[in-house]
């Protein structure tokens, strides 16, 4: 079967439709978490998400609303928690509040963890240089997936894979493109997919929102000079 994999759309609409666009019919679609914060498109998404009957777990952002999590007070502003909160339709964050924090799929003898960060919280960043990765023993046929890095990342760990598909909503490899993976169950073959779309037409809406200025630059942050 063809898996569609997503994490970190963070209320980005445009993202999220020019992903859709892209894979078109599969036989399932994953979302790591957070699916809210950051920018205002958030009822628009977690709709999308549910007419699509996607399989989604909760995000550290999704947390936030939920009140599972606290953000930091420090960091509430620009991960815009009390406004998602207030603008959110109760009918969406009823949804976004029963979100689980892990889903497991057993297909085509495949066998898939989903969480947002690592195994035991919601919120500690795992790179492909990161010592708790040496902590994870997967055997033949186990992929552990997860997102909140932003970047994604194929890495053979023991036996098994670790998956992450990047960002939908707010790429931080320095490269705008929105970010996905495709997972193949029979052949296990991955594939990491980036798609473009028109990122200074939603730049110029956020900024007719008054949006904060460091949510809109990050959007089309890319590589220069090699860096």
């Amino acid at each position: 079967m063809i898996v569609a994999i997503l994490s970190d759309i963070h209320g980005n609409l445009p993202a999220l439709r020019a992903v859709l666009g892209d894979f078109g019919s599969v036989d399932a679609l994953l979302c790591c978490g957070d699916v809210v914060g950051y920018y205002p498109d958030i009822n628009d998404v977690c709709e999308i998400l549910q007419n699509e009957r996607a399989f989604v777990i909760r995000g550290n952002h999704d947390a936030y609303i939920s009140g599972n999590l606290n953000p930091d007070p420090q960091k509430a502003q620009i991960y815009k928690s009390e406004w998602t909160r207030q603008k959110l339709y109760k009918e969406n964050l009823g949804w976004l509040t029963a979100l689980p924090l892990e889903m497991n799929f057993l297909w085509n003898g495949l066998k898939i963890k989903i969480r947002h960060a690592s195994l035991w919280d919601e919120e500690t960043y795992l790179a492909p240089n990161s010592p708790e990765l040496s902590e994870y023993k997967l055997n033949r046929d186990e992929f552990y997936i997860f997102g909140h890095t932003h970047r994604p990342m194929i890495l053979n760990v023991g036996e098994g894979v670790v998956l992450n598909p990047g960002s939908v909503g707010q790429p931080r490899d320095w490269d705008p493109r929105a970010s996905y993976a495709i997972l193949d169950t029979n052949s296990r073959r991955i594939e990491i997919r980036r798609i473009q779309y028109d990122v200074g037409t939603y730049q110029d809406r956020l900024r007719t929102l008054d949006w904060d200025k460091e949510l809109i630059n990050i959007l089309s942050r890319e590589k220069t000079n090699g860096l």
